[in-house]
């Protein structure tokens, strides 16, 4: 029961400083969403073109990737592929 009392206050928490962040700054989520969404976008753009080269090199398209890319930008990107690279050898 302390638990989840716990999860709900921590939920609390996140709930009221995110709806802060967005009253007091939007463009972070709005930039947060873009960087997010051009990630995606550039995963399964490069996702195409190395199936087409026969280069098997998978960054699955998912939450934590759309996270990643909107934190981090390009070097998240570049972040995924890499660990995607260092797990294929």
């Amino acid at each position: 029961m302390e638990s989840m009392i716990f999860a709900g206050i921590i939920i609390a928490c996140v709930v009221m400083i995110g709806v802060c962040v967005i009253r007091k700054r939007p463009d972070i989520i709005v930039d947060f969403c873009l960087r997010g969404f051009v990630g995606i976008a550039a995963i399964y753009l490069l996702e195409m073109v190395l199936s087409i080269w026969n280069y098997e090199l998978n960054v699955g398209i998912n939450g934590l990737t759309f996270a990643i890319n909107g934190f981090l930008g390009l070097p998240g990107f570049l972040l995924l592929y890499g660990l995607a690279y260092y797990y294929s050898i």
